[in-house]
């Protein structure tokens, strides 16, 4: 359904190409840039379709070579993959925690805290009478 779509929208963009080409008929002068010719205003427009259409042409056939590749690598290398004996990763033997067990780690040493003010006790807030007495 989709190639049918481009291709009508194709035809009519040809259509729409070759009825201005032949709606300009008049002669006009063309620098070659080693000299100058005048040429027939239709046989410019056409030309200059008929090129682009080969540009875009060629860069499409590259891409599907260029595609066609690609997939013949990914076919051999998904068949390699199909062929060779199963083995079980570690990755996949281990089973996740649930989110409510907690987790252990494979480091035996203790953890040590990050600062010492962890030790001592905090300070009291507020009005200390101590303080006071050395004013």
């Amino acid at each position: 359904m989709k190639a049918q779509w481009s291709l009508i929208l194709m035809l009519i963009f040809a259509v729409i190409v070759a009825v201005f080409a032949v709606i300009n008929v008049n002669p006009v002068e063309v620098n070659f840039l080693f000299g100058y010719a005048d040429v027939p205003l239709v046989l410019l427009i056409l030309g200059s379709a008929l090129f682009g259409g080969l540009a875009v042409g060629m860069f499409g056939v590259y891409r599907l070579f260029q595609t066609r590749r690609e997939l013949k690598k990914l076919r051999v290398e998904n068949e390699q993959l199909r062929t060779q004996p199963s083995t079980p990763s570690v990755a996949s033997s281990v089973t996740p925690p649930a989110y409510n067990e907690p987790t252990v780690s494979a480091d035996p040493t203790p953890l040590e805290p990050i600062s010492d003010d962890l030790d001592r006790e905090p300070e009291p807030r507020g009005f200390r009478s101590d303080k006071l007495n050395k004013l």
